[in-house]
This record gives C-alpha cells, sequence and structure tokens, in this order.
C-alpha cells in the first residue's frame, strides 16, 4: 500500500572523532531500518485505508548538546498539518545523555527515549488523521525498535560516504594541526 514514514535527524558535534563516528553510526542504524521501504510497505495495509505513497509521519531526530539546549530554548514538538494530512515530530535529544555509553547501549537508551516520545505523540494524534492507525502503529513500532534495539539489521556504515567524509575531516584536522604545531 505504500510508505508512510519518513524520519531524518540533525547532530552537532560529539567533542572528538571516535564519539563523532559513534554518535553518526547509531542514528543512521535507527533512522535506516525506520525509513526502510520493505519494512513500511509490509504494514501499511494494517495502517491505512488508501492505495498510496502518502506521507504520515514526519520525524526529525535532533541530537544537540545541553548548552545549545538551554541557549537556544529547544524543546520537542508535533505538530499535525491537516491540509497534508502528516504529522510532524521534532524530537529533541541531548546528546550529552549518550555520548558516554559504548554503541550497544547509546542505541538501546536512544531507541527506548524515541519510542517513548513517538508512542505518546502517536497517541496525543490519533483522532487527527483521516487515512492512519496511529494505535494500530505503536505495537508494529515498538516491534521494529525492539530488533533495533538487538542489532538485528545489516549494518555497513564504514563501508558509506558519510563514514569516508568524516575520516578524511579528520585527516584534514590532524594535518592542519600538524603544520600548525610541528
Amino acid at each position: 500500500m505504500g510508505t508512510f514514514l519518513k524520519i531524518t535527524y540533525e547532530s552537532r558535534y560529539a567533542g572528538n572523532f571516535e564519539n563523532n563516528v559513534k554518535q553518526i553510526k547509531v542514528v543512521r542504524y535507527i533512522i535506516d531500518n525506520l525509513n526502510n521501504m520493505a519494512w513500511q510497505e509490509s504494514i501499511s495495509n494494517q495502517l491505512q485505508k488508501i492505495d498510496r505513497h502518502h506521507t504520515s509521519l514526519s520525524i526529525i531526530l535532533r541530537l544537540f548538546d545541553i548548552k545549545d539546549i538551554e541557549a537556544g530554548k529547544l524543546k520537542s514538538y508535533a505538530r499535525y498539518k491537516q491540509k497534508e494530512d502528516k504529522l510532524v515530530i521534532d524530537q529533541m535529544l541531548v546528546l550529552n545523555e549518550y555520548i558516554n555509553f559504548p554503541e550497544d547501549e547509546m542505541r538501546n537508551k536512544l531507541c527506548n527515549d524515541i519510542f517513548i516520545y513517538l508512542k505518546e505523540i502517536l497517541i496525543k494524534y490519533k483522532d487527527r488523521f483521516s487515512d492512519f492507525n496511529s494505535i494500530a502503529f505503536i505495537p508494529l513500532l515498538e516491534e521494529r525498535i525492539k530488533k533495533i534495539k538487538d542489532n538485528e539489521f545489516e549494518d555497513n556504515f564504514y563501508e558509506t560516504e558519510s563514514f569516508a567524509m568524516l575520516k578524511k575531516a579528520e585527516e584534514l584536522k590532524k594535518d592542519i594541526n600538524n603544520k600548525l604545531n610541528p
């Protein structure tokens, strides 16, 4: 029946190369597996009546340092766009609360916090959708999140262009520092 969910992220610098790589790797793994078209297609007939590719949920995860959040007075929010029959969810996550954990624990904590917030918002806006059953989506999302937490899906982050760019940026930074401080 179609895809119904689009999720992306924005993140801030995590303090060093290793933490930056870990942060991006974990968050990309989460969003890539929620954006998975085959999964969405396989469950969309349980959630939508009309056969179309319509984005009912548009989600952005923001991982920011607590200082940036406080300085900008930033907070999570959700807004239903009636004209588009779409719920926009912008979740603010405090990077400092995750970055010092090992990758598996970071993924688990992020998944838990993402699911708790999404569940709350999906329940709150359940009556707004004209063609999306947000309540039926909650257990399906919970099942998918559990698989993500358990690292059940392929993870090829170290083969991606994102990792190659991170690595190149770190090498350039070291070269500049070596030239400035011989």
